[in-house]
């Protein structure tokens, strides 16, 4: 149904494919895997007509696809979901999906037939769809997600892309998509999965492509390999991510990493305290008396399905909402509460509280900003390099340099580069080295792992370790139970605006997705 011959791409000097070979047969469900940077992004964005290769083809039940063309592509049959909802922000979701020819026919711009059209696939999917004539700009990244994914099956594919389908699927939503995906491939189309959950890849395709740095090193049947051999393929001999070192510059050494083996843990001394947060939107309630403490040296996970609260809560932390009532308390001294409060808090000599956006593409990073402008958009960090009202250029880009090189960020063109030439890993380790970097007492990471290969969650998963293990304390909020279970002790559970802790010792993923759903503790 799909197949690809010898595509080969460059990006300036970056070979990101070289002579790849791809096919994907009517029926089966093919897997895609690699790590970041890999070229998987680039395979699907030729298969999708958004990019041209420099040589090869492609071609869709043996007729060869126009190169470079998304609209022929679609017209093909190739429909492709991407990590990055690809949807405008100020339409309602029934203008999304109408804007891009949802469905078939006279109706397919006739928002009462794309509402319908679209209710049905829902309910066959197990989503819940927005409000009737809900703009996007306040939806969660997940609704956005849903929303493509049901854009991409209105077209009715012959091959069907989806890169990293799952990772914002509440546990519930899960099994009726994956039902949905082998319904498809009953009805012989070709299904192709991005995704860096390797044993998912196993459970549900039918055979994995491994690319690595550009190459495609191995096709088999998932039914002949299993996890181990997949991370040995994509990673080659390096399966476990290297140990990040302090770096021996004392502005590195400022980011608070230390060796959990060497250091002695900290007093577990309160770093945030929140208590009875409140929020309402005029027409619900958000946040309902949400109360915690957050320690030194502890890592606390956030469980649940997004759209609960998730954001609104970031963004009370960080001072983009005044909460109706509640108050917040960090490091022993009031925190302002009203909106950039918490942005002049962070400022301040030592930095405060650091978020990590669960979008970073739009909300984390700048992407036509070069990196070291990206790296000063933290206060702290811009703070260091300016003289009496004047931004030390050169030296900004210089530390820039040594935290690429700190953090591991892969950058052929170094500091002033741009953000959005990275790939998604690349990207989330800059932002993760940005909100380091302004040496903060706090972080709060939103679905930190999302989109990330086994070495790159790796070697992120360490890094929020270390900083705990050298005294910060970090919120991590998620709906990745594995992830929360590996990285956290105190686990909470967000549902309905109201934060739910979890007893004591309480690992059971069949409960916690319980209350994810909204079950009664």
């Amino acid at each position: 149904m799909l197949e690809a011959r010898g595509i080969t791409r460059r990006f300036a000097r970056t070979l990101a494919l070289d002579a790849v070979d791809f096919h994907a047969r009517g029926g089966e469900i093919h897997a895609l895997v690699g790590e970041n940077g890999a070229g998987k992004s680039t395979l699907i964005n030729i298969f999708a007509g958004r990019l041209k290769p420099d040589a090869g083809l492609v071609t869709i039940a043996g007729e060869p696809l126009a190169a470079g063309s998304a609209i022929r592509a679609r017209r093909a049959g190739v429909a492709a979901v991407y990590q990055s909802p690809m949807l405008f922000e100020r339409m309602t979701w029934e203008e999304n999906l109408a804007l891009g020819g949802f469905g078939a026919g006279a109706g397919a711009r006739d928002p009462r037939a794309v509402a319908d059209r679209a209710a049905a696939l829902a309910r066959e999917l197990g989503f819940v769809l927005p409000p009737a004539g809900a703009t996007l700009e306040r939806r969660s990244v997940a609704d956005r997600v849903r929303l493509e994914i049901i854009r991409a099956l209105g077209g009715d594919p012959r091959v069907l892309i989806l890169d990293e389908p799952t990772g914002l699927l509440a546990p519930g939503e899960l099994a009726a998509f994956l039902a949905m995906l082998r319904r498809l491939r009953s009805a012989g189309r070709a299904v192709v999965i991005v995704t860096h959950k390797l044993a998912e890849a196993i459970a549900v395709a039918d055979r994995v492509t491994v690319l690595r740095r550009g190459r495609r090193v191995a096709e088999c049947l998932t039914a002949a390999t299993d996890a181990a051999e997949l991370a040995r393929l994509m990673l080659g001999d390096l399966v476990r991510a290297p140990r990040a070192r302090p770096a021996a510059d004392p502005r590195i050494n400022d980011l608070a990493i230390a060796d959990p083996g060497t250091t002695d843990p900290p007093a577990m001394v309160p770093a945030l305290t929140v208590e009875a947060i409140t929020l309402d939107d005029g027409a619900r309630r958000l946040l309902d008396a949400i109360g915690f403490t957050l320690r030194a040296g502890e890592i606390v996970g956030v469980a649940g399905v997004d759209g609960n609260g998730q954001a609104e809560l970031i963004e009370v932390l960080a001072g983009m909402r005044t909460p109706g009532a509640g108050r917040i308390v960090m490091s022993r001294a009031d925190r302002d509460a009203s909106p950039g409060g918490a942005a002049r808090s962070a400022s301040r000599s030592g930095g405060g509280l650091a978020v990590i956006a669960q979008n970073r593409d739009s909300d984390g990073l700048i992407l036509d900003m070069t990196l070291w402008e990206n790296i000063l958009l933290a206060g702290p960090v811009r703070t260091r390099f300016t003289r009496r009202g004047w931004l030390q250029r050169s030296r900004a880009a210089e530390f820039c340099g040594e935290l690429l090189e700190r953090f591991q960020i892969r950058t052929t063109t170094g500091p002033a580069g741009l953000a959005g030439a990275l790939s998604g890993g690349n990207r989330q380790r800059l932002a993760v080295a940005r909100a380091m970097a302004g040496a903060p007492r706090v972080i709060v990471a939103h679905d930190i792992g999302r989109g990330l290969d086994l070495r790159a969650a790796a070697a992120v998963r360490q890094m929020l370790r270390e900083f705990a293990a050298a005294g910060g304390a970090v919120m991590l909020i998620s709906g990745d139970l594995d992830e929360l279970l590996e990285l956290c002790g105190r686990l909470f559970v967000l549902s309905g605006g109201r934060l739910i802790e979890t007893a004591a010792g309480d690992r059971d993923p069949a409960r916690l997705g319980l209350l994810m759903a909204g079950a009664a503790p």
